[in-house]
């Protein structure tokens, strides 16, 4: 099929189990975005994931109904003949709430949604779901007087029983259910029961490090200094340093959550600034394009400096340009973390950020191969 997908608000998450190593590693992939970057179905390899997650669609207060975009149905006849070419493949669905604060007042509505749900996952061979929140960023998008931290746990309580009961009735394995965490520590302790949320999840996607600190700054900074910007640092640089794959993952089950259900989201993604004054002048940066790793192999090819954050994540210096990125090292490193640490796994934040049509001349998916094959190492 080589039709861009190009459908809003929809991902695909493809999960890689293995034995006792990265016992989920999760690749996703937002069409929206992908179209813009000519990815297509025809690009995906099968045989790279086990689980794939579907988001097909929004639910509104007024209709209370799973809403599949013509365009996004469209998705299911691909899903089958994926499903014939490797057997093993496995489908979850996302679920968006749009209108999640004033739905949920109505028990009424909430258990028609979940019924709802239920028929859907198992008329399209779903094995599970997972609810995103405010799309998944978790910005303040609702009125406060309407809204406790309570009520995104006590959503995923329900639906948690509802998969429970059906599950009950029938001689299928219960749907799975997946609780999300936005990026922002400060939002998670003021909007989310972390404890409750994590009790109520079979597995929690925790969103984090998706772009740098800034969008842009200005000042004279050294490459230590430069370093420090690094999107997707894993390690500390100092015990004050709080902007890394370390430190959130310590700070999530600090606040409640649980390693063996926490899977790590990390946006694997180039960033490019661009300095706007004049060489001579004092730097001012700008975040202005965000890059695949193709794209950033032809950055590299223009020559320039390459640094590495920590010796793990690289970035490059070439005239007015300054670009955040991660290569093969730079992700194995990030897996041998996950294993260290015992976490449940790792998710490539977003599929078309790898290099999907080999630009890099080491084949196609080049970082994806590189995470699976630290993954099953011992």
């Amino acid at each position: 099929m080589e039709r861009a997908i190009a459908l809003s608000f929809l991902f695909l998450t493809f999960v890689y189990q293995s034995s006792g190593q990265c016992e989920m590693l999760m690749c996703r992939i937002n069409p929206f975005i992908g179209s813009q970057s000519r990815l297509t179905t025809s690009d995906i390899d099968l045989n790279l994931c086990s689980y794939i997650i579907i988001a097909i669609g929004l639910v509104t207060n007024e209709e209370n109904v799973i809403y599949v975009k013509p365009q996004v149905r469209q998705m299911y006849s691909w899903m089958s003949q994926a499903k014939r070419q490797n057997p093993k493949l496995k489908f979850v669905m996302t679920l968006y709430i749009e209108t999640f604060y004033e739905m949920y007042l109505d028990p009424a509505k909430r258990s028609e949604l979940f019924q709802a749900c239920i028929r859907h996952l198992r008329d399209n061979r779903f094995v599970g779901m997972t609810i995103e929140l405010n799309y998944g960023f978790g910005y303040d998008v609702y009125p406060h007087t309407t809204y406790t931290k309570h009520r995104f746990a006590d959503f995923l309580q329900d639906a948690q029983n509802a998969f429970t009961d059906e599950a009950k009735g029938n001689d299928k394995p219960k749907l799975l259910l997946f609780g999300t965490l936005p990026g922002f520590t400060n939002i998670i302790l003021k909007d989310y029961d972390v404890p409750r949320t994590f009790n109520y999840s079979d597995f929690v996607i925790f969103n984090i490090l998706s772009y740098g600190e800034d969008d842009y700054w200005t000042g004279w900074e050294t490459i230590d200094e430069l370093s420090r910007r690094h999107h997707s640092r894993i390690y500390k640089l100092d015990p004050e340093d709080t902007f890394n794959l370390d430190y959130y993952s310590q700070w999530i089950i600090s606040v409640g959550g649980v390693k063996s259900k926490t899977i790590v989201s990390v946006e694997v993604q180039a960033l490019f600034y661009y300095n706007r004054r004049a060489p001579g002048l004092e730097p001012n940066y700008k975040l202005v394009r965000i890059l695949n790793y193709g794209e950033m192999c032809d950055f590299l090819r223009k020559g320039g400096q390459i640094a590495r954050a920590s010796n793990i994540s690289p970035f490059h210096i070439y005239d007015r340009m300054l670009t955040f990125y991660d290569d093969e090292f730079s992700v194995k490193e990030r897996i041998k973390y996950i294993k260290k640490t015992s976490l449940a796994g790792f998710s490539f934040g977003a599929m078309e950020g790898d290099d999907f049509r080999g630009n890099c001349g080491r084949g196609k998916w080049p970082l994806l191969r590189a995470i699976r094959g630290e993954c099953r190492k011992s």
